[in-house]
């Protein structure tokens, strides 16, 4: 005798529909419990807590400790662990109330913090990996000029102390031995205050600009140039003392070479990265600010 719960009907029909629902449910629910991002009450053990599922790591907890406390985890009080962890949840929940309310794009301070972030991110990379010494090598042939010992001099700039020329007879005045003082007095001169005492090389050459640096670097101790004009204003440059910069080779430049190839890599991914965020954006800008 068949049982009339198999025979087709209502009953059996509704039955199957029932634990359709209830099978398709259990699968939904597995999913939902499994899937990345779920929150669930489990804490991965490189974490010390979630806030909405963003972790919280041991590794900045226990470096937090030190910075703030400055003592290792197995040296912190009850009341020490207790204040990291309560600190570091609270910035968590302040950081992403941040990003909800979308603080960075408003915010001038964090907009730069976060620029510069991405700036280091890029450089990081790039300045992890160690140059091998013929990149260094190469480097340093490229830029040969920048790598020398200070030079310094010591230099009068002398103008007129009074109207619009220097007496063609100072220059060779000087050149025979007359001392400084009596030379001012007598052609009517003085210091134009540009350069005063021993100067780094690079200082006098800010402080003279091109021209005067120029004529400058051409004379030895106890040189005396002839008068040069620059925008109207006579001088006359008198070298007492000079000690030129000496160029460095690979070996004693090593440390700066490497410095600066580090800091040219850095520059370059950096740019890197501006461009491929630059190609992958949309972005339009008003015909009047294009150029």
């Amino acid at each position: 005798m068949t049982s009339s719960f198999l025979q087709p009907g209502p009953r059996r029909g509704l039955f199957l529909n029932a634990a359709g629902a209830l099978i398709g449910l259990g699968i939904a629910g597995y999913g939902l419990f499994t899937a990345k991002d779920t929150q669930t009450a489990i804490i991965p053990a490189e974490d010390l807590a979630l806030v909405n599922n963003r972790p919280i790591l041991v590794a900045d907890y226990e470096t937090q400790l030190q910075t703030q406390f400055g003592v290792a985890p197995g040296e912190a009080t009850p009341e020490q662990r207790q204040r990291v962890v309560h600190d570091m949840i609270r910035e968590e929940l302040f950081v992403q109330r941040g990003l909800e309310i979308d603080e960075p794009s408003v915010d001038p301070d964090v907009r730069s913090a976060l620029v510069n972030a991405v700036d280091q991110e890029a450089a990081a990379d790039a300045m992890s990996r160690s140059p091998t010494e013929p990149q260094l090598q190469d480097f340093y042939q490229r830029h040969k000029d920048k790598y020398s010992t200070e030079g310094i001099m010591l230099l009068h700039d002398l103008v007129p102390a009074s109207g619009a020329t220097i007496p063609a007879e100072a220059a060779q005045a000087l050149r025979q031995g007359m001392a400084l003082p009596a030379a001012l007095r007598k052609f009517g001169l003085k210091e134009s205050d540009k350069v005063k005492g021993e100067e780094f090389y690079f200082a006098a050459k800010i402080h003279l600009g091109d021209a005067l640096y120029a004529a400058a670097l051409k004379l030895d101790a106890g040189a005396v140039a002839d008068p040069i004009t620059i925008d109207g204003v006579p001088h006359l440059l008198v070298m007492e003392r000079s000690r030129p910069p000496v160029a460095l080779d690979f070996g004693k430049a090593h440390a700066e070479v490497l410095g600066d190839y580090l800091k040219d890599v850095a520059q370059l991914a950096q740019a890197g990265e501006e461009g491929f965020l630059a190609r992958r954006a949309t972005i339009r800008i008003a015909s009047e600010y294009r150029k």
